[in-house]
């Protein structure tokens, strides 16, 4: 039980729903269909039966990963890898509120990594292991965070299937090919070095 309870405290900043509403999606197609034919993807565009909602979807291999985007007109951009592990690792990196940082005042712990930028902005939780501060210090990490407005990123292992969810939600200000490119290379960045410290197969 307490174990249950740990997950759902490192992981609850993962599902904030921070929508701002309804956003006409249908003019970000064209920069998506440019990505998924830049790196042999699959493109959707995918509607409620009643075609008043939209929701874009892709899928973009990397090397033997694949890394799937979506978004629609009432939910953020997600992006998600799913990934074979060799080891329990758990993560997360959420914007860190105004709830957050009195709790920290009042001794709740985080992780800091010396980048007084990045540690003001983000709250960093990792559980039972120490493989987090070398992920951000892969280059071009911290800064695609950062300059994306990324407002979750983490790590979930999945006991059942021994799998590890690599999962993202970002700002619904992601307007073109430029910045979903660079998020797609986060991910990169993030496989790689995972594969680097043999935490996936």
């Amino acid at each position: 039980m307490k174990e249950n309870k740990d997950k759902e405290s490192l992981f609850r900043q993962m599902f904030i729903t921070r929508t701002n509403g309804f956003i006409d999606i249908s003019k970000k197609r064209d920069f998506w269909k440019e990505l998924s034919d830049e790196f042999d993807g699959v493109f959707k565009v995918r509607h409620t039966v009643s075609k008043d909602l939209e929701r874009l979807t892709l899928q973009i291999p990397y090397k033997q990963y694949m890394i799937e985007f979506s978004e629609s007109d009432t939910h953020p951009l997600k992006i998600e890898s799913i990934l074979r592990a060799n080891r329990d690792f758990e993560f997360t990196i959420s914007f860190e509120d105004t709830i957050e940082k009195l709790l920290k005042l009042f001794g709740q712990q985080d992780i800091e990594i010396g980048d007084k930028s990045f540690d003001n902005k983000y709250l960093i939780k990792e559980k039972n292991t120490n493989y987090i501060g070398h992920i951000l210090s892969e280059e071009g990490v911290k800064a695609i965070l950062l300059r994306n407005n990324v407002f979750s990123f983490g790590c979930n292992f999945q006991k059942k299937d021994n799998t590890l969810q690599l999962l993202s939600l970002v700002s619904r200000t992601i307007n073109s090919k430029e910045e979903l490119s660079e998020l797609f290379k986060l991910f990169c960045l993030t496989i790689d070095k995972m594969k680097k410290l043999d935490l996936i197969n």
